[in-house]
């Protein structure tokens, strides 16, 4: 583990045994460091800020009720990924076939990505017109994709979770991750090969 890694981490346990001293302003902190994490997660694969908003907050209610009883046993971000990621499933599971991911490389060997394409702002305004075209049918393209898939793209690619952290947070295998985001990257080249 590296240095930015350990100090993270020991911020994250100062905080926590902060919090389980009932210091308020430790949760706060921790909800300020973590918030934009969490909700690009969630609304890389919902896709409606509102909707995404309501499920932070979940999440976050949650933390509040765990916190005090949380361990260490794995890190305090892949924690609360897990979390995000069940309270993400959850969601989707009760509103089915309305949701969508946000990134991987277009074309084999190309260096610009889907999430490039999603966020660059740097464009003239005939090319941010057509940027929000191609946005568009790429995040039409990824609602078609497996849950399963959609998130293994997010975590890792999106998020750049180690395969690790994403194995863990899916409570899956890393070789089952590895086999996931390999046929994501495959359905999501497969199709949008024709964009």
């Amino acid at each position: 583990m590296d240095r930015s890694k350990d100090n993270l981490k020991n911020e994250d346990f100062r905080l926590v045994e902060a919090f389980k001293n009932n210091d308020q302003q430790a949760f706060e902190q921790l909800v300020s460091k973590y918030k934009s994490n969490v909700f690009k997660t969630i609304y890389s694969v919902i896709g409606n800020q509102q909707e995404a908003d309501d499920i932070a907050q979940e999440v976050f209610l949650k933390v509040y009720s765990y916190l005090g009883s949380f361990k260490f046993q794995s890190a305090l971000s892949t924690w609360l990924y897990r979390i995000t990621y069940n309270e993400t499933i959850d969601y989707i599971k009760k509103h089915k076939n309305r949701f969508v991911s946000l990134d991987k490389e277009i074309n084999e060997g190309e260096v610009l990505t889907v999430g490039d394409l999603l966020h660059d702002t740097g464009l003239s305004v005939e090319n941010q017109m057509l940027v929000k075209e191609v946005q568009s049918r790429v995040r039409s393209t990824i609602s078609s994709l497996p849950k399963k898939y959609d998130m293994v793209l997010t975590m890792v690619d999106l998020n750049n979770l180690s395969y690790n952290e994403a194995a863990e947070i899916m409570n899956i295998s890393v070789n089952k991750l590895k086999v996931w985001l390999f046929r994501a990257h495959k359905m999501l080249m497969n199709k949008i090969g024709g964009l």
